[in-house]
């Protein structure tokens, strides 16, 4: 979490090959590397004029103080200006502004610094004067510090805990001041107490596949839910003696308020559907929004909180992924920021929807350790060599121990311009069938994925033609309904697990 990140400038190709013709060339050039220039990063850059000013409530249904007193106590709570008040030049800095003192510090580039974010907060009254001049408050929050240091060029972060305050305030000519203000409790959260908890859970091992409808891919999934293709898709699957599905939620439409309500009836009808052929679901949150700003974290937490609310105490969850290939996100935002954010995001949930378990989906075996003593599970995607896919499961194995271990996405696109049809197929299918005869480790095994795409928009691999190309035709099942050698492979090795779970 403390090492050195980088963020984006611009990417340099680092080779050029023998030009190729047509079709072809286009998609040797689609795998040349890039590599990013980096540069030192700091904290300012990942902090807006609001970072401070998270919503707060008021806790209790009878109050002293009038409304209006309420909003301007919180108000000095939560701003970024300077108080009204100024301490002696000699006098130690505390209260805001000390936090002034710190968010000052943050805009230079030459000093270490930190800063505090309070999440959740919430106000209660806790002694109010009879004429209403002095007012002593409880404030409770999720206290999450940042800090970075410009010598070393990261972001990372430095504490997280359940923070309880005295706040202490009197009436003026001018109105309400912050006098003083006191740390009651402050405990800081460990992640290790929920080893071993989903042991049980996860001793089935599961056998699924990511999920989007042929005609509805990744923006177009929710947003037009083609409800008897879906019905269909999942006999499929149960059929083929598969679990499971990974799903995603596209950020956007789950978080507009025009569509926010449709999209949460959509998701427990997906859920309802896949309860009835038993498959469990692997919901995979704020899909297609790279976005770490440390301030929109309160913003992110109502997010999780809208769409968990609703669905959380149904049946067919399997578990929480938060981000999608977080890791593919760390040149441009800096690790330490996107695990940090990652951090308080899984914290969240377990500490508000406790028999939920949470995972981040990494992009690569390299990264499948990140966060380990936080997440529930380990869950990463694997493309590399068939040849090391053993050796690469079996070392994050013996690193985790017991925990939970599964491959979210495994599999290959079959389109390749310099091969047929049929030799591409049986390509795909024989690589699927070494990947799964070498996954009995895992815990789980999710294939990229069960349709071919009708449409693959620029948004999700960008404009070029033989990229969208690539990204439709990893499928199981062909455009016209037939089905590819490679769900043979997946429906015996899932009808294999299935009889290994009876025994």
């Amino acid at each position: 979490m403390t090492l050195k990140s980088f963020k984006k400038t611009k990417r340099v190709p680092a080779a050029i090959g023998t030009l190729l013709s047509g079709v072809a060339f286009a998609g040797f050039v689609s795998g040349i590397i890039e590599t990013p220039v980096g540069s030192n990063e700091y904290l300012h850059e990942h902090l807006t004029l609001s970072a401070l000013q998270e919503e707060t409530s008021w806790a209790g249904d009878v109050f002293q103080l009038p409304v209006q007193d309420r909003q301007k106590l919180a108000t000095i709570v939560t701003k970024l200006e300077q108080p009204n008040w100024k301490p002696a030049s000699d006098m130690a800095l505390t209260g805001q502004a000390l936090t002034v003192a710190e968010e000052a510090a943050c805009l230079s580039t030459t000093k270490p610094c930190g800063v505090a974010f309070r999440l959740g907060r919430e106000l209660s009254e806790l002694q109010i004067n009879k004429d209403l001049r002095v007012a002593n408050v409880r404030e409770t929050s999720l206290r999450v510090t940042f800090r970075s240091d410009p010598e070393l060029a990261f972001v990372s972060i430095d504490k997280i805990a359940n923070e309880t305050r005295l706040l202490r305030f009197y009436q003026t000519q001018n109105g309400w001041v912050q006098s003083t203000l006191e740390t009651l409790d402050e405990a800081i959260l460990e992640f290790n107490e929920r080893n071993g908890m989903f042991d049980a859970k996860f001793s089935k091992n599961f056998v699924g596949v990511n999920y989007y409808p042929a005609s509805a891919s990744w923006k177009d999934f929710w947003a037009d839910f083609p409800v008897r293709e879906i019905k269909s898709d999942l006999d499929t699957i149960s059929d083929i003696n598969a679990n499971s599905v990974r799903i995603f939620l596209n950020h956007e439409y789950f978080d507009s308020e025009d569509t926010q309500t449709d999209a949460i009836t959509k998701l427990n009808v997906f859920l309802d559907l896949c309860a009835v052929n038993e498959i469990q679901v692997l919901i995979t949150l704020f899909d297609l929004r790279p976005d770490y700003t440390l301030s929109n974290m309160s913003d992110d937490i109502d997010h999780i909180d809208r769409v968990l609310e609703a669905v959380s105490g149904h049946s067919a969850i399997l578990g929480i992924d938060i981000k999608n290939q977080a890791d593919l996100d760390f040149p441009a935002w800096g690790k330490g920021v996107v695990e940090g954010w990652l951090t308080v995001m899984a914290r969240h949930i377990q500490m508000q929807y406790p028999d939920l378990p949470v995972t981040v989906g990494w992009s690569n075996p390299n990264s499948a350790l990140g966060l380990n003593g936080i997440v529930d599970l380990v869950t990463y995607h694997e493309y590399g060599g068939v040849d090391g896919f053993a050796e690469r499961l079996n070392t994050i194995r013996s690193e985790v121990g017991k925990k939970p271990i599964m491959i979210t996405e495994l599999g290959s696109t079959i389109w390749n311009p310099l091969r047929s049809t049929r030799a591409a197929e049986a390509k795909q299918a024989s690589r699927l069938e070494s990947q799964l005869s070498q996954s009995s480790s895992a815990n789980g095994v999710f294939v990229w994925t069960l349709n071919d795409f009708e449409h693959v928009g620029s948004d999700v691999v960008g404009p070029r033609p033989w990229r969208k190309a690539q990204q439709r035709q990893f499928g199981l099942i062909r455009p016209d309904g037939s089905s590819r050698p490679s769900k043979a492979v997946l429906q015996s090795h899932a009808t294999s697990v299935a009889a290994q779970s009876i025994n």
